[in-house]
C-alpha cells in the first residue's frame, strides 16, 4: 500500500494529546498512525473518521452524566438516532455492493458508540433488509425504498418461546387458502409466540416471520418466510388478528425494543410469502429450486450467518474497547514500587501484564479473521443470489457455516473472559458504571446466546470435520475446502505421529511453533470424537445419542480447537506475508506468537494426555515464551536506576500503549474517564465523579425525616 502523504495522515489521523501516557508512547517500537493505516487502509480510515465525528457534532448523540433514562425514554431516543443515522446516508448503498467491509466498519462504529444503537440499525436495514432483497424476488422489491426512508420499520421473526435453536421444530403455521389466494399465519399457543424478537417490542411496523407452509390437503414443506406486517406505520396500533408486544427490561442492551407476536388466523396475500427458496401458485401447488429438502432449509436461514459473522466482529470491538480502557489505565495507574519514594505504573508488574497483553494481542488476531470470514461469506451470499449452483459454491457454503458457527462461540467467549479481566484489573474504579466496563460485559453477553447458543453451534462445525473424515474413509476423498482450513487433515495419519520440538524459548517465538502443535491437537481431537461416536453406536445408541454422548471433552473441545488453528493461521500467514512494511513486522509478529502460544497454553493437559508432549520442559517452554513475551523491552528506571531484564529484545509491553492507540476510537466514542487518550486519570475521573453524583445536592429522601426526631428514631418509625 503507498504511504499517503504527511496532510493526509494528518487529517485522518490526528497526534494525540501529551500526558502521563506520553512516556510509553515515546518507547513504542512502531509508529501507531502507520499500522494503522497498513491495518485498516485508508478509505476505511475515513469512513470511521466521518462516522465518528458525524456523531460526535450531533446534538442528538450528545453523552449524558449524572441521570439514567426511564426505559421508555431509552428506546425513543434509540428509535431516533437509528432515523438519524439512516437520514444521513453516512454509507451509500453503491459503496456497501463495492466493498462488503465498509458495511461491517459502519455497523462496528455505531456498536463503537452504542449498541443498542447498532443493532437497531442492523436488525432493521440488514437483518430484515437483506433478507427481503436476498430471500424475496422482483415482487418484494418495492419495499427497499421504504425501508431505507423508514417508511416501514422492520424486524426479523424466527425465534418462538418453546424453540429457538432448533429451528425445525417452529410451530407458527401458515396454511395456503387458494380460494382467496391468500396464507393464513396462526400460533396455536403461547409457546408458538414470537419472542425476544429485536425491534419488535414498540417500533416494527413489519416483520419477516418464519412460518411452517401447509398447501392444500395438509402437506407441509416445512420452515419459510413471509413478509407480515404487524402495525400500522401511521398509529403503530397492531394489525387485526396480532397481538404485539415488548418483553420488558433486559440485562443489558436496553435501548432495542424486544418483543413478542402472536398471530390469531392472520390472513396475508400470497405475494407475502419471500420466494426464493420455495413459491405456491395460485391454485396451491409448491415449487422449488431444491431437489434437497435439507439445502432448502438451510438456504432459508442462510441469513443467520451473515448475522452470526457480524456478531464475531461485536465481540472482538467490545474487547477492543475493553482492553483499550485497561491497559491505559494500566499504563498511568501507580501502585507501590522498589522504594517508598516511587510508586510505579501497574503495567509493570507481572500480572498486570499476563492478564492483558495476550487479551490485546487476542482483539489483532481476531479483528483480522472477522474481516477475513466476513468477505468471504459476502462472496458466498453473492454467488447464491446468482447463478452458481456449482459444486465449489456446495463446498464453500459448508466450510463457511462451519467456521461462522464456530467463530461465534470463540470470539463472544474471549470477548466475555477478557471484559471481565480488564474490569478486576481495574481494580474499584472499573466497577464505576461510568467507566464502561459494566456496560460493555453485560452488552457483550447476548452475544453468547442469539443467533444460536454457543455450545449448540460448535456441534454444527465439529460434525462439519467428522463428516468430512468419514467421507475420506468411505472413498477416499482428498481432505480439503475452498478456503483451505482443513487441507493439513490431509495429513492426518502422520500428524498423529509428530511430537513437539523446540530447543528454545526463542524458538517458540515463532508462531510456527503453536502452528504444528494445533494441528496436532485438532487430528487428535478429531481422532478421540470418532472413536467416541463409533464405541457409542456399538454400545447400541442411536445416532442422536452417539452424538449428543460425545460432547463434553471431545467434539466440543474438537471445534474450539479447530477455529482456533483456523485464527492463529489466518494471523500468521498475514503478519509473515512481504507486504508487512519492515517496521511493523516484529510487533505484529510478536501479536502472532502471543495469540497463538497463549491460546495453545489452554490445551497444556490434552497436550500432554495425547503424548504431544512428553515432559515438563515442554509445558515450562511455552509458559516461559508467554511471559517474555509480555516482557518489557526497555528497562523501566526507578528513582534513577535502571533495571535490567532477560529477552530485551521483546517489548509487546513497550509496544501495549502505541498498540491501543491503533484500536481506539476517539475519547467521545469509548466514553470511559480512565481509558481517554490524554491518561490524566484523576483529573478525568474527578470530572465524571462531579457530574455523575451531584455532591452539592442533598439526598432527596433526606426531607422525609421529621426535624424533631432523631436519626435512629425516623427510621424505626419507617419500618
Amino acid at each position: 500500500m503507498a504511504a499517503p502523504s504527511e496532510g493526509d495522515a494528518a487529517s485522518l489521523l490526528p497526534d494525540l494529546p501529551g500526558g502521563p501516557l506520553q512516556a510509553y508512547r515515546a518507547r513504542a517500537s512502531f509508529c501507531w498512525k502507520e499500522l494503522a493505516l497498513f491495518l485498516e487502509g485508508e478509505d476505511m480510515l475515513r469512513l470511521k473518521k466521518s462516522i465518528f465525528s458525524a456523531l460526535e457534532d450531533d446534538p442528538l448523540f450528545a453523552r449524558s452524566r449524572g441521570h439514567e433514562l426511564s426505559l421508555e425514554k431509552h428506546r425513543e431516543l434509540t428509535f431516533l438516532r437509528c432515523k438519524r443515522v439512516l437520514g444521513r446516508a453516512l454509507l451509500r448503498v453503491e459503496d456497501m455492493v463495492r466493498n462488503p467491509l465498509s458495511v461491517l466498519t459502519l455497523i462496528t462504529c455505531l456498536g463503537t458508540y452504542d449498541w443498542s444503537l447498532a443493532q437497531k440499525f442492523l436488525l432493521h436495514l440488514l437483518v430484515f433488509g437483506f433478507a427481503i432483497y436476498k430471500s424475496g424476488s422482483e415482487r418484494h422489491l418495492e419495499y427497499l425504498p421504504k425501508i431505507l426512508s423508514m417508511e416501514i420499520f422492520g424486524c426479523f421473526a424466527v425465534t418462538e418461546v418453546s424453540h429457538g435453536s432448533n429451528a425445525k421444530a417452529i410451530r407458527t403455521t401458515a396454511h395456503y387458502d387458494p380460494a382467496t389466494e391468500e396464507f393464513i399465519l396462526h400460533s396455536p399457543d403461547f409457546e408458538a409466540a414470537k419472542f425476544w424478537v429485536g425491534n419488535m417490542g414498540k417500533t416494527a411496523t413489519h416483520a419477516v416471520v418464519f412460518a411452517q407452509l401447509y398447501t392444500p390437503g395438509g402437506r407441509c414443506h416445512g420452515l419459510h418466510s413471509f413478509l407480515v406486517q404487524i402495525r400500522n406505520p401511521k398509529t403503530l396500533l397492531p394489525m387485526p388478528g396480532v397481538m404485539v408486544g415488548d418483553i420488558g427490561k433486559k440485562l443489558g442492551l436496553n435501548g432495542i425494543d424486544n418483543g413478542f407476536a402472536m398471530f390469531h388466523k392472520v390472513r396475508i396475500p400470497r405475494r407475502a410469502l419471500l420466494n426464493q427458496t420455495g413459491d405456491v401458485t395460485p391454485e396451491g401447488t409448491y415449487v422449488t429450486p431444491f431437489k434437497d429438502a435439507k439445502q432448502r432449509f438451510g438456504a432459508s436461514l442462510n441469513n443467520l450467518s451473515m448475522g452470526r459473522a457480524i456478531i464475531v466482529a461485536m465481540s472482538v470491538v467490545n474487547l477492543k474497547l475493553a482492553v483499550s480502557i485497561a491497559l491505559r489505565f494500566s499504563a498511568t495507574r501507580r501502585q507501590f514500587g522498589p522504594t517508598d519514594e516511587e510508586e510505579v505504573p501497574v503495567l509493570e508488574y507481572q500480572t498486570q501484564r499476563w492478564r492483558l497483553l495476550p487479551y490485546l494481542a487476542a482483539v489483532y488476531a481476531l479483528d483480522h479473521f472477522s474481516k477475513w470470514l466476513f468477505l468471504n461469506l459476502a462472496e458466498f451470499q453473492q454467488g447464491l443470489m446468482g447463478t452458481d449452483r456449482s459444486t465449489r459454491q456446495a463446498e464453500l457454503g459448508r466450510e463457511i457455516h462451519a467456521l461462522v458457527s464456530g467463530s461465534k462461540p470463540l470470539a463472544s467467549w474471549t470477548a466475555q473472559r477478557g471484559i471481565q479481566e480488564c474490569r478486576e484489573a481495574c481494580g474499584g474504579h472499573g466497577y464505576l458504571a461510568v467507566n464502561r466496563l459494566g456496560d460493555l460485559r453485560n452488552e457483550n453477553d447476548p452475544n453468547c446466546t442469539y443467533e444460536g447458543d454457543n455450545n449448540v453451534l460448535l456441534q454444527q462445525t465439529s460434525g462439519y470435520l467428522l463428516g468430512l473424515l468419514e467421507l475420506r474413509l468411505q472413498g477416499g476423498a482428498r481432505l480439503e475446502s475452498p478456503l483451505g482450513t482443513v487441507d493439513f487433515l490431509e495429513a492426518y495419519p502422520d500428524i498423529l505421529d509428530q511430537r513437539f520440538s523446540c530447543p528454545s524459548v526463542a524458538g517458540c517465538l515463532e508462531s510456527s511453533v503453536p502452528l504444528a502443535a494445533y494441528e496436532w491437537l485438532v487430528c487428535y481431537l478429531l481422532r478421540e470424537s470418532v472413536q467416541k461416536v463409533n464405541q457409542e453406536k456399538r454400545s447400541g445408541s442411536s445416532d442422536f445419542e452417539a452424538r449428543n454422548n460425545s460432547q463434553v471433552y471431545r467434539c466440543r473441545s474438537l471445534a474450539l480447537a479447530f477455529l482456533e488453528l483456523t485464527v492463529v493461521r489466518r494471523f500468521h500467514e498475514y503478519v509473515h506475508q512481504p507486504g508487512v512494511p519492515p517496521p511493523l513486522r516484529a510487533t505484529l509478529q510478536r501479536l502472532s506468537a502471543l495469540y497463538a502460544l497463549w491460546s495453545l497454553n489452554q490445551h497444556t493437559a490434552l497436550l500432554y494426555r495425547g503424548g504431544y508432549f512428553s515432559d515438563e520442559q515442554a509445558g515450562k517452554m511455552i509458559e516461559n515464551t508467554i511471559l517474555n513475551l509480555c516482557a518489557q523491552g526497555s528497562p523501566w528506571r526507578f528513582a534513577g536506576v535502571a533495571r535490567h531484564t532477560d529477552f530485551v529484545s521483546q517489548q509487546l509491553k513497550d509496544d501495549a500503549v502505541a498498540l491501543v492507540d491503533v484500536i481506539a476510537p476517539p475519547d467521545f466514542i469509548l466514553d470511559s474517564p480512565i481509558g481517554r487518550a490524554d491518561g490524566e486519570l484523576y483529573k478525568n475521573l474527578w470530572t465524571a465523579v462531579l457530574q455523575e453524583s451531584k455532591v452539592l445536592e442533598r439526598a432527596s429522601w433526606w426531607a422525609e425525616f421529621p426535624a424533631s426526631k432523631t436519626h435512629v428514631e425516623s427510621l424505626k418509625s419507617r419500618l
